[in-house]
């Protein structure tokens, strides 16, 4: 160390200031190279993954709440089971909506009579029929009541 400080007193102070800046840079860089670049490639690499894994967490919790959608689908219907009638009145119920008349029929049809209701609720019913409760509409009469707004309808279901 006294060789360096006598070699090094041998410079102005000028030269030595320039020395000493030039040493404290390639510490400096040194630092860079050894320590911090690869801190940052790290860190970018863990940024990266985790990116990543919020992705497949999001789409793993919309297949969750799809798969439970399934599953309240799938337990009403087992529910009512091939009982149709029960599955065509808890569906009428679900959607504020009450039968006049069910009559069964043969190979598994039924008829049903629903007077006085408004649109919107029957065509929902009617679409959850057949994509909830895979209920094919056979036959289907719309008839106008006096009510504006609300209509009385026949049906011919079975389920396939």
């Amino acid at each position: 160390m006294d060789k360096l400080l006598v070699s090094l007193s041998k410079f102005n102070r000028r030269e030595q200031t320039t020395l000493f800046i030039g040493a404290l840079l390639v510490a400096l860089y040194l630092l860079w190279i050894a320590v911090l670049s690869p801190l940052n490639s790290k860190r970018e690499q863990l940024i990266k993954t985790t990116t990543s894994t919020q992705q497949s967490l999001g789409r793993v919790q919309v297949l969750a709440r799809q798969f439970e959608q399934l599953a309240q689908q799938s337990n009403q219907a087992s529910l009512a089971g091939d009982n149709l009638s029960g599955l065509i009145d808890a569906s009428l119920r679900e959607n504020g909506m009450a039968m006049s008349s069910f009559i069964p029929g043969t190979n598994g049809e039924v008829r049903v009579r629903i007077d006085k209701v408004a649109t919107e609720p029957l065509m929902q019913w009617l679409y959850d029929l057949e994509s909830k409760y895979h209920i094919a509409i056979r036959e289907l009469s719309i008839t106008a009541s006096n009510d504006p707004g609300q209509v009385s309808i026949n049906l011919r279901l079975v389920k396939p």
